[in-house]
């Protein structure tokens, strides 16, 4: 909202100061933030329904499924992220100052310009250019039809514990011998020239696979062979076949088997089916009796 102020100020060749003083903004105390929307509508010439959907804060609150806002994001939820928006975006809107934008988590790549605009980037100089990276950029178009087939709220969940799961496991199993981040870093730096930390180097050079995990998390399919096989077997399997990760086997501490504890647990799945966590995760201890064919009674 302040950037949005100083941009309306700047267009309009009016101080920050004068601008709050028409709006009736009070600096002593705070303005709610509804009074606003009818002042700013006359100021910028945008309807207050136009600002409604521009502008998260005037937002309908928890509610996300009213025309328009369905999968927006929210200043008043957690999980809202407030990033800059891509560097050459707003050069090529002839925005001179910085502009933080309301995101979703899917945006973290500028198709336009390609640029990385996500996870690590708290300025627009921290964006960083990934052209060398071509199956990044096709994960951002995977991202948003994984949104599309399966809805933006199972995606959002699943790409959560994807990120923290591959990362997880990238860090605990693989000390780069080929030096293979070495060599992303002095490939990915950001506009002043600085390599990308090594945070965002991992989430830009295994973005693909974070989202084809995402893909298969997201994907109910997976419940369903856990269900029937009463174990993660057939997920290990497609997590190596999928190119996600060579080899995987599944360990009890693993953050990809403790994601999917805590998404059974969260969802009742166990309660349900009357599953034990350790029945589910590790079969060699337990064995669950088949279920009696359909017309025979119980013995």
């Amino acid at each position: 909202m302040a950037s949005f102020m100083r941009r309306v100020a700047a267009a309009n060749h009016v101080s920050d100061t004068d601008l709050r003083e028409l709006l009736g903004v009070r600096m002593l105390k705070r303005t709610p933030i509804t009074v606003l929307i009818e002042p700013l509508s006359i100021v910028t010439g945008f309807e207050e329904s136009v600002l409604c959907l521009a502008l998260p804060e005037f937002g309908p609150g928890p509610v996300t499924n009213e025309p328009g806002h369905f999968g927006r994001p929210l200043t008043q939820r957690k999980r809202s992220l407030e990033r800059p928006a891509c560097r050459r975006c707003v050069h090529a809107a002839g925005i001179q100052g910085p502009v933080n934008r309301w995101t979703t988590h899917e945006q973290n790549v500028c198709l336009r310009h390609r640029l990385w605009i996500g996870e690590g980037c708290t300025e627009a100089d921290d964006q960083v250019d990934i052209s060398v990276l071509p199956s990044t950029i096709k994960a951002q178009r995977h991202h948003r039809n994984l949104i599309a087939r399966h809805g933006r709220r199972w995606v959002r969940d699943a790409f959560s514990g994807a990120r923290t799961a591959f990362i997880g496991l990238v860090e605990n199993h693989s000390a780069d011998p080929f030096g293979i981040l070495t060599e992303a870093q002095s490939h990915l730096r950001d506009v002043r020239g600085k390599a990308a930390s090594p945070s965002m180097t991992l989430a830009i050079l295994f973005h693909p696979q974070i989202v084809s995990l995402t893909g298969l998390l997201a994907h109910v399919e997976w419940i369903r062979k856990t269900r029937q096989s009463g174990h993660i077997g057939w997920l290990a399997e497609q997590v190596t076949r999928r190119y996600v990760l060579g080899g995987y086997a599944p360990e009890e501490t693993d953050p990809l088997v403790q994601w999917v504890k805590d998404h059974l647990l969260h969802h009742r799945f166990v309660a349900a089916y009357g599953y034990k966590f350790y029945d589910v995760f590790f079969p060699e201890e337990t064995v669950r009796l088949p279920p009696p064919p359909r017309g025979l009674a119980k013995p």
